[in-house]
């Protein structure tokens, strides 16, 4: 495929009061509409947080329309190639937060930015330098598939429940802790809040795992990083590995999906052999449930 006709992934948040967040939705909405762009864009009183795909010329104008909006002038964008919109269609939403912690922080008092470079340098023949603490802000199933060496992790399934695991990072409380996730927005807050919580030396990495896989010699990243859009995963270095596994036959893979059982509906990784034999679902259980479920919904018809 030609280099001109790929589709450029953009990504950009920031935290910044906005006022008329309903016009804005509706002018951003037409705009991408106009440019026959895809994604999510979520709008909130505190900022935006955003995720869209569209032709390079059509992301160029999107950007030039979005620099001149007042308190975005100066927005960081993170660019992807891939060779088909990885979004079915795009969404403008208002919310409350856009990023939900539902906990107020003072995210002028989020942790140090630092580069990729910088984090790299916390690190010594692929090991982490004694009293460094690198910590992931992610989601639970982000996390299986790939992440910084040596990270750790407060095995959350949903970003808001982070507050309550901070209990388990008690004992790093004199390190060097330093905080990513997928592109910088989550880490703003999670930060924050571990200021407020007696933590002092809090650092973040600038703009997150998107940016870093640029910028990066990402030999201290294993596996993929987890997206939020159908590629589900998208590789960091060449090798692109998979350090995550079946959960039925244990086969080393990446490959996520819900269980078509919709009473359980697990988010799990399947290799594409047992998703066939079970029929999209995470077990024998799920299987013969599902297929009560068709038939029910079949007869209905």
């Amino acid at each position: 495929m030609e280099e001109e006709s790929k589709i450029i992934v953009l990504g950009f948040y920031k935290y910044v009061k906005l006022e008329n967040v309903e016009k804005l939705k509706m002018e951003m909405k037409e705009m991408c509409d106009k440019l026959g762009m895809r994604g999510s864009i979520l709008l909130a009183e505190e900022g935006v947080n955003a995720s869209v795909s569209g032709t390079k010329e059509s992301m160029e104008k999107f950007k030039s329309y979005l620099l001149k909006i007042k308190g975005f002038e100066d927005l960081f964008f993170k660019e992807e190639k891939t060779f088909e919109h990885p979004f079915k269609k795009m969404k403008v939403k208002v919310k409350d937060e856009i990023v939900a912690f539902k906990c107020d922080v003072d995210l002028k008092n989020a942790g140090k930015h630092i580069s990729p470079d910088e984090l790299e340098d916390l690190y010594e023949c692929g090991k982490l330098k004694e009293n460094v603490v690198i910590l992931d802000a992610r989601n639970d199933y982000e996390y299986k598939v790939g992440r910084f060496k040596g990270a750790i992790h407060l095995d959350i399934n949903v970003f808001k429940d982070f507050r309550e695991k901070v209990e388990e990072l008690k004992s790093e409380k004199e390190k060097k802790i330093v905080m990513y996730c997928t592109g910088g927005v989550r880490c703003e807050k999670a930060s924050a809040y571990l200021k407020t919580q007696g933590f002092e030396d809090i650092s973040q990495l600038n703009q997150g795992i998107i940016q870093f896989g640029k910028e990066g010699k990402k030999d201290i990243w294993e596996g993929k990083c987890f997206v939020f859009d159908k590629r589900m995963v998208s590789p960091m270095n060449s090798e692109g590995e998979s350090i995550s596994n079946c959960l039925t036959c244990h086969k080393k893979c990446d490959f996520q999906r819900n269980c078509k059982n919709v009473n359980c509906n697990l988010f799990y990784i399947s290799c594409l052999d047992c998703e066939s034999k079970l029929h999209g679902c995470c077990s024998e259980e799920c299987k013969k449930i599902f297929g009560r479920q068709r038939e029910k919904i079949v007869s209905m018809k």
